[in-house]
């Protein structure tokens, strides 16, 4: 087990206060890193299925003293403090070297071995309040979701709150394993178990068991590693999502064909696939507009955007069908 430090201070409750969308509006990865992040890479991380580990589970009071509350339309989503999980991974580098690099190297993106999945962006608060604000509650239940590129894990989290069947998918197991799985286990409710005023406290392990067993049974799944490697493993079922969910994708042109490669590989025939992204991303050359002319030379899609907002940076919600 772990050792955390609890002195860390955070600025607001919400983690898309106004200091961290004026972080946000900056192109992803810093000015000095642009040449190194049109570099081709050596080789992509291979796509895994990742499970919870005892160590999360061990720790969970510790990610729940050190959580904070966002609250999206009528519902609340709990989740670990960011700087809380940094300063954890920093000093646990051994564990988590791929997050621990792009930290040492003030960098929010590190081509094919850290893809920014420790911060939560601006176009994720925005995917949330849409999805919030255009779909019943009752819309999500039993729907299977793939959130894709996670990160923190908010959207899939949102969708799973409502009965939704999500699966979470980010580039870094470290993300996953330090960031995604907390989070979505601060989200889930003790619903199998009850203990009355006359019997005793149940203890830490009866807790992690009720959890584990009941209510994430069948309802998340995790996967880490390259689209191209995650669409590969993934093609051994059959099964198919009615909704895609991902935002801040789109920021590497050459990663693009990649995403819309996953989105026909895992998209039901009905099935939507909803992209949050700035209009354009300065420093590194993607962008809606751009990703909608690699749209239209993948003639496989019919796409429309449904949101817009001009203020301080262009960011903008796409939606994309399969053709029939």
């Amino acid at each position: 087990m772990f050792k955390f430090s609890f002195n860390i201070e955070v600025d607001s409750d919400n983690p898309f206060n106004d200091k961290n969308k004026e972080e946000e509006k900056r192109p992803v990865g810093n000015a000095s890193n642009d040449n190194e992040q049109t570099d081709e890479p050596a080789e992509w991380y291979k796509a895994e299925r990742v499970e919870i580990s005892a160590d999360i589970l061990d720790n969970l009071d510790v990610y729940k003293l050190n959580a904070t509350t966002l609250n999206v339309g009528n519902t609340t989503i709990q989740h670990v403090v960011t700087g809380f999980l940094l300063e954890h991974i920093t000093c646990n580098s051994a564990e988590n070297k791929d997050i621990t690099k792009a930290e040492q190297t003030h960098s929010d993106l590190l081509p094919a071995v850290y893809e920014g999945g420790a911060k939560i962006w601006e176009c994720t608060d925005d995917l949330l309040q849409y999805l919030a604000k255009t779909f019943d509650s009752q819309s999500w239940y039993d729907k299977r979701i793939l959130d894709l590129g996670c990160g923190a894990g908010l959207l899939g989290i949102y969708v799973y709150r409502y009965g939704a069947v999500v699966h979470f998918q980010d580039y870094n197991k470290d993300v996953l394993t330090q960031i995604t799985i907390p989070n979505v286990l601060l989200n889930v409710e003790n619903s199998t178990k009850t203990t009355s005023c006359t019997e005793s406290a149940s203890t830490e392990a009866e807790e992690v068991e009720t959890l584990n067993i009941g209510a994430l049974k069948d309802k998340v799944q995790f996967y880490a590693g390259d689209w191209c490697e995650y669409t590969k493993l993934a093609a051994k079922d059959a099964y198919k999502f009615d909704y895609i969910l991902t935002s801040e994708t789109i920021y590497n042109p050459k990663n693009q064909q990649k995403l819309l490669d996953t989105f026909y590989s895992k998209l039901s025939t009905n099935g939507v696939a909803l992209v949050a992204a700035k209009t354009y991303y300065f420093g590194v050359g993607g962008g809606m507009r751009q990703f909608e002319q690699l749209i239209n030379i993948d003639k496989r899609f019919q796409y429309k955007v449904l949101w817009t907002s001009t203020d301080g940076v262009g960011r903008e919600i796409l939606e994309l069908k399969l053709k029939k």
